[in-house]
């Protein structure tokens, strides 16, 4: 699995995303959803915020600061705009996400939605380790981050008095 730390890192590749909320043991499934190229997809919701979901033309909303990590899964049969659609609605299943955003589920997703052994292909993978993994870097750490280097600085120069 990748662990990235910057936006531009993430690949530009079919996958089904989550993205996260919460910090520690409090985080959560904060919404779900897929996209033919990963990194534009991500910007748009967080960088760009303007995503239906992001940008508050939806019933319900995701605010962007508050999300803290994004996770991703890839397979190779994703390139199919359809098996990316059915793979989502397991992952609604698998993940439970907070917001959910499929509507006018085509005949030929739900036809491979129902198919069992598709379905078991897809749960496998999506409760998995995901394919990678972006950490969004929120104030609090950064704020707790800065306090470390802090105390680190400060026990240096204790130990520069006292030799």
């Amino acid at each position: 699995m990748t662990t990235l730390t910057s936006i531009s890192e993430l690949p530009n590749v079919p996958a089904v995303y989550a993205l996260y909320g919460g910090r520690r043991r409090g985080v959560y499934v904060a919404y779900v959803g897929i996209a033919d190229a990963l990194r534009r997809r991500i910007i748009q919701h967080l960088v760009g915020r303007d995503s239906s979901i992001a940008a508050g033309t939806s019933a319900v909303v995701l605010n962007p600061d508050y999300v803290t990590e994004v996770r991703w899964w890839e397979h190779p049969e994703f390139k199919e705009r359809h098996v990316l659609e059915a793979a989502e609605l397991v992952a609604f299943d698998v993940l439970d996400p907070a917001l959910r955003s499929r509507r006018n589920i085509r005949q030929r997703v739900k036809q491979l939605y129902v198919d069992e052994e598709f379905r078991q292909k897809m749960r496998s993978l999506l409760a998995g380790e995901p394919t990678g993994r972006l950490r969004i870097f929120t104030l609090q750490d950064v704020i707790e981050k800065i306090a470390e280097i802090e105390e680190r600085v400060s026990a240096i120069e204790r130990r520069l008095m006292r030799d």
